[in-house]
C-alpha cells in the first residue's frame, strides 16, 4: 500500500512536473513577443516623449505669445475705453447744446407760426401785386420783342455801315497815298523848275535873252490844276516837235496850258497844249535840246497849279 501510495505519489508530483514545465514553456513563448513588444514601445514612447516636450515649449510659447497679445488687447481696450470715455463727455455736451438748439429751435417755430398768418396776408398782397406784374411784364416783353426786331435792322445796318465805312477808308487810304505821291511829284517838278530855271539863267548869261518869237510860243495859260500826264506819241515836221499826251477835257486839260516834260528828273523841254480832246491833248515842244535829250513817247509831262 505505501508503495503504491508512493508511485502514486511520484506519478502525480512527474505530472505536475511535467504540467509546470509546460506552462513554464508555454508562458516563456507568450512572453517573448511581450517582451519584444515592451522594448519596441519604450524606444516608440521616447519619441513621444520628447515629441510631447517639444509641443510643450511650443504650447508654452503660444501661451506666451497669447498672454502678450492678451495684455495687448487689454491695452487697446483700455485706450478705446478713454477714448469712448471721452466721446461720451463730447457727445453729452453736444446733446446739451443740441437741447438748447431744440428749445431755441421750439421758440423760433412759435414766432414763425405767429408771422405766418401775418405772412399769408402779406402773400395775398403780394399776388394781387404779382399779376399787376405779370400783365405788366407781358407788355414789356412784347415790347422788348419790338426793340430787339428794331436793334437787329439797326445791327445790320450798322454792318453795313461798317463795310461801307471801311470801303471809304480804303479809298481814303488810297486816295491819301496817291496824294502824297503827287506831292512828291510835285515837289519834283519843283526842283526840276528850279533847276530848268537855273539853267535858263545860265543860258541867258552866256548867249542872251532869248528871241521874241520862241517867248511868245513859251507863253500860254497858267495851268488851273496839277496834272501828271504821258506823252503816247511824238511827231517831228521840219523844225516843229508834236507830241500826244494821255490827257484831256475830262482831265481838266485847257489849249494854251504849258506843260513841263522830264525824264527820270531831267528837264527835257515844255509842251503847249493847241488842241485839247476828251481823252487825249496834242502840244508843241519847245526848249528841247539835244544835248539834255529829245521828247520821246513814255516820257512825263507834269501841269503845276498857276504856273507855266
Amino acid at each position: 500500500m505505501v508503495n503504491l501510495n508512493s508511485n502514486r505519489a511520484r506519478q502525480d508530483v512527474h505530472i505536475l512536473t511535467k504540467v509546470f514545465i509546460v506552462l513554464i514553456t508555454l508562458l516563456a513563448i507568450f512572453m517573448v513577443p511581450l517582451v519584444v513588444v515592451s522594448a519596441k514601445n519604450q524606444v516608440t514612447w521616447k519619441v513621444k516623449a520628447l515629441q510631447a516636450e517639444v509641443d510643450r515649449e511650443a504650447v508654452r510659447e503660444q501661451l506666451n505669445q497669447a498672454r502678450d497679445s492678451h495684455q495687448a488687447a487689454l491695452a487697446r481696450l483700455a485706450n478705446e475705453s478713454s477714448d469712448f470715455s471721452q466721446r461720451l463727455a463730447s457727445m453729452e455736451a453736444q446733446l446739451t447744446a443740441s437741447e438748447e438748439a431744440r428749445r431755441s429751435m421750439e421758440d423760433d417755430l412759435l414766432a414763425s407760426r405767429s408771422s405766418a398768418s401775418n405772412q399769408g396776408a402779406m402773400n395775398r398782397s403780394l399776388s394781387k401785386s404779382l399779376q399787376a406784374s405779370t400783365d405788366l411784364t407781358q407788355g414789356l416783353v412784347s415790347r422788348v420783342g419790338e426793340l430787339r426786331t428794331r436793334a437787329l435792322t439797326a445791327e445790320e445796318r450798322r454792318v453795313e455801315l461798317d463795310e461801307a465805312l471801311r470801303d471809304l477808308n480804303s479809298r481814303l487810304e488810297s486816295a491819301v497815298a496817291a496824294q502824297r505821291a503827287l506831292q512828291e511829284q510835285i515837289n519834283l517838278l519843283k526842283d526840276e523848275k528850279e533847276t530848268a530855271k537855273s539853267r535858263v539863267a545860265a543860258y541867258v548869261a552866256r548867249f542872251g535873252a532869248l528871241d521874241d518869237q520862241v517867248t511868245q510860243n513859251t507863253d500860254g495859260v497858267a495851268p488851273d490844276r496839277t496834272l501828271d500826264a504821258t506823252i503816247l506819241d511824238v511827231r517831228r515836221i521840219g523844225d516843229r516837235t508834236l507830241a500826244e499826251i494821255d490827257a484831256g477835257s475830262r482831265d481838266g486839260v485847257k489849249v494854251g496850258w504849258v506843260m513841263t516834260v522830264g525824264d527820270n528828273g531831267i528837264f527835257i523841254g515844255r509842251l503847249r497844249i493847241t488842241h485839247v480832246d476828251i481823252n487825249r491833248s496834242t502840244g508843241i515842244i519847245t526848249l528841247e535840246d539835244s544835248e539834255r535829250g529829245l521828247v520821246e513817247a513814255g516820257q512825263r509831262a507834269y501841269a503845276l497849279l498857276g504856273q507855266n
